[in-house]
């Protein structure tokens, strides 16, 4: 599978980009700014992972169901992506009086 972060990138107004670092919602961001006109371009991979931490930190709501005498909630689809969840798979449930914590 060929790394984009190592390739070339060349910009709309004809020259190359520079690489560069940038922060997104506090994260630090692999990217891409064109020194001519100031065009950036995010790597994919890193502003994905950005902003899932981002919805993490302030929360995703998810809904409780019942099946039989026990109660179940559904793990989003972006959060079993981002921690590599496989069914099967054990996860480690930690908590208070008033919080939950999953371990992966």
């Amino acid at each position: 599978m060929r790394d984009i972060w190592k390739a070339e990138r060349g910009c709309e107004c004809g020259t190359w980009m520079k690489k560069k670092l940038f922060t997104l919602a506090g994260i630090k961001v692999r990217g891409w700014e064109c020194p001519k006109c100031s065009e950036s371009i995010l790597h994919p991979e890193d502003a994905q992972y950005a902003l899932v931490l981002n919805k993490l930190k302030r929360g995703i709501p998810v809904k409780i169901g019942e099946l039989g005498n026990s109660l179940f909630f559904r793990i989003p689809k972006e959060i079993v992506d981002f921690y590599k969840i496989k069914k099967g798979g054990k996860l480690v449930l930690k908590g208070g009086k008033k919080k939950m914590e999953i371990d992966v």
